[in-house]
């Protein structure tokens, strides 16, 4: 172990995890660790980041910039030249992570399952990439040798192959709770092998059994069902308390002097509706389809009812989606996807507005960015804003009469004014998180549905905070901390310079005896690495994850 710096800091990712269920659950007996460490600690609620994704919120965490200024919006970004997407890896950050400015200052680092670090950098230190890791095969750690020491002494994986679907719950379960175990069990190791100063370690199942496992627990979500929530209602609360354990067990391997951070990424909660974006500006006269025989013809079929959303539901209720997947090679599956889209009928040279990226996000079809871009910047651009906001603040849950959209942000109002020309003009806010879009075009007729793709529960704004440790205040209530705080706040902790460029804070209040400054530097947040470009292969393979967990 490392004797070079007395204090060690180990930052603990629950993805998704929530207080609205720790903190019930700790004060009933049934989370003992996080118990313990809410009462001797510093905690409270973190606040997520615009929007509330994994790839953009954990490159947040790593970068202490806002989507803004990293640059990774969505799990994908628009080709450039075209209206396709293709997903983001690490080396499309606009900024280096921390374990590159830690290890400017002689810090050691290990970055493991972090989403937003495949490809593998060449750190000083260890590291092992998580969610855009194209499959196993592909060369995930660095060093190079610690991949067949993963294989060969723990099978590790980096994430589950088995798809949720309705009757397919024990099975998908036990899947994600096999790669979480798979995942302790190397971090315990993991965490002896090597010095380490800064050590990041994220378990996904709390996120992924959230989605799919949310309406067993909760009877008042409208996909609730009373039997099958005898056997799964209680698989969260089980889920979380294997996740207590674990907590306990890390904590066990950690020296006197050494800090545990506890965050999520954002929260969770229900889902009740999927909302189409795509139809809502059609209605408003904002988004307009081509008049060509062939796409006349789509729009036909689409009408007839010929749309992802009906054939994943007559999938669902044949139970012929595991079929599908054996039928179709993976890399034609999304093209098949694609072929009952409307995409293609776009007709951009009447369209001012479309949504893409799947988190509520909207692009204006604008002059120079767009390769078919029709609105001129300034006061057209703003105009065209307006009427889209003014559209989607006008929405109504069929069912309550309630509005739907609480905020329409604009990119400056989300980021500032420096935020990346590429990224999304507009970011839909949901009222109490409880509606999702489908960020794209042409999966569903109307405006609303039921969730389609297997989710129940979705991503909040709400995610956790934990702190516990020497020098950390105890019973402390934090009340104003945001995932752009955590970067600055743990190379303060290891007294490492922060770069004035980063948009977060060092979390000063959580600190026992606060110092009266704070060191800065002028370091280059500017990228470090040349854009890794994934093959057909590694696209689809990426591409049926993100699918499969319902996130495109």
């Amino acid at each position: 172990m490392s004797d070079n710096h007395k204090t060690r800091v180990f930052a603990l990712g629950l993805d998704g995890a929530t207080f609205d269920l720790i903190q019930p659950w700790a004060q009933a007996g049934k989370l003992p660790t996080l118990a313990r460490l809410m009462s001797a600690g510093s905690w409270g609620v973190l606040r997520s980041v615009i929007p509330p994704v994994t790839m953009p919120a954990w490159a947040s965490f790593i970068t202490g910039l806002s989507p803004g200024n990293h640059g990774l919006y969505s799990f994908l970004q628009r080709k450039p030249g075209t209206y396709n997407m293709t997903p983001f890896n690490a080396s499309y950050l606009q900024a280096p992570d921390i374990g590159s400015l830690l290890n400017r200052h002689g810090k050691r680092v290990a970055l493991i399952n972090v989403p937003a670090t495949y490809p593998p950098k060449p750190l000083d230190g260890m590291v092992v990439t998580g969610l855009e890791t194209p499959g196993q095969t592909v060369a995930y750690t660095h060093p190079a040798w610690l991949q067949e020491e993963l294989h060969q002494r723990f099978d590790y994986e980096v994430e589950r192959t088995e798809k949720y679907d309705p009757g397919q719950e024990k099975l998908f379960w036990r899947a994600v709770e096999r790669v979480e175990q798979k995942r302790l069990e190397a971090v315990l190791w993991l965490m002896e092998q090597d010095a380490w100063d800064f050590f990041a370690v994220v378990f996904r199942g709390t996120d992924i059994l959230g989605h799919a496992f949310w309406r067993f627990m909760d009877p008042t979500h409208p996909a609730h069902d009373p039997v099958l929530a005898q056997e799964y209602g209680d698989v969260l609360l089980r889920h979380y308390q294997k996740m207590d354990t674990a907590v306990a067990q890390i904590q066990a391997h950690l020296l006197p002097d050494d800090i545990l951070l506890l965050m999520s990424d954002h929260g969770f909660g229900p889902i009740h509706r999927d909302v189409y974006i795509d139809n809502v500006l059609a209605q408003a006269g904002l988004l307009h389809m081509k008049q060509t025989a062939k796409a006349r013809a789509r729009q036909m079929l689409f009408q007839a009812g010929l749309t992802p959303h009906n054939m994943l539901r007559l999938l669902a209720w044949l139970r012929l989606r595991n079929l599908s997947r054996k039928l179709i090679p993976q890399n034609k599956r999304l093209a098949v996807s694609a072929g009952l889209l409307l995409y293609n009928s776009v007709d951009w040279s009447r369209t001012v507005a479309y949504p893409l990226g799947g988190a509520g996000q909207i692009f204006v079809n604008l002059q120079g960015r767009e390769p078919e871009g029709i609105v001129e910047s300034g006061v057209a651009y703003t105009a065209v804003c307006d009427e889209v906001e003014r559209a989607l603040l006008a929405l109504r849950d069929p069912d309550t009469g309630n509005p739907v959209v609480a905020r329409v942000w604009r990119k400056a109002e989300a980021y500032g004014t420096s935020a990346l020309p590429d990224l999304p003009d507009l970011y839909i806010e949901w009222v109490n998180d409880q509606y999702t879009d489908m960020g794209g075009i042409g999966y569903g007729r109307g405006i609303f549905s039921e969730p389609i793709r297997g989710r129940s529960g979705g991503h909040t704004m709400r995610g956790i905070f934990l702190a516990h440790g020497p020098g950390i205040k105890q019973g402390y209530h934090v009340s104003d901390a945001s995932l752009i705080d955590l970067a600055p706040t743990i190379m303060h902790l290891l007294g490492a310079p922060i770069p004035a460029q980063m948009d977060g804070k060092v979390l000063l209040d959580i600190l026992a005896e606060p110092p009266t400054t704070v060191v800065y530097d002028d370091a280059s947040m500017a990228p470090e690495a040349a854009v890794y470009v994934f093959s057909d292969t590694e696209q689809a393979t990426i591409e049926k994850r993100l699918h499969d967990l319902g996130y495109v």
